[in-house]
């Protein structure tokens, strides 16, 4: 493989992942640029966790919880949990219940 033909496969590959990313962008958290933790949080928070809930189902302090909930909410742009969970639901991160 000579130096044109590696940086062509090097672009395609990398159209692909682009591709791959942008797919997965448009259905759940990672739109938005969320850790998987970070989605783990908003679950809880868009089923009503409060922040010592969240820490006590996840193993992690208080305060940490508190952290992940505020970076949370600068990537999705909200600045509460209703809007956190409202944008939950509209990416489906988190399904409706039947009912």
């Amino acid at each position: 493989m000579d130096v044109r033909d590696a940086a062509s496969y090097a672009v395609h590959q990398i159209e692909l992942a682009n591709r791959a990313l942008t797919a997965a962008g448009q259905y759940g958290a990672g739109a938005a640029g969320l850790t998987a933790r970070e989605t783990q949080v908003l679950r809880l928070i868009a089923d009503g966790a409060s922040t010592r809930e969240i820490s006590e189902r996840l193993f992690i302090s208080a305060k940490t919880a508190d952290n992940h909930i505020q970076h949370i909410y600068i990537k999705l742009g909200v600045t509460n949990r209703a809007a956190a969970t409202r944008w939950a639901f509209d990416h489906e991160v988190v399904a409706a219940a039947d009912g």
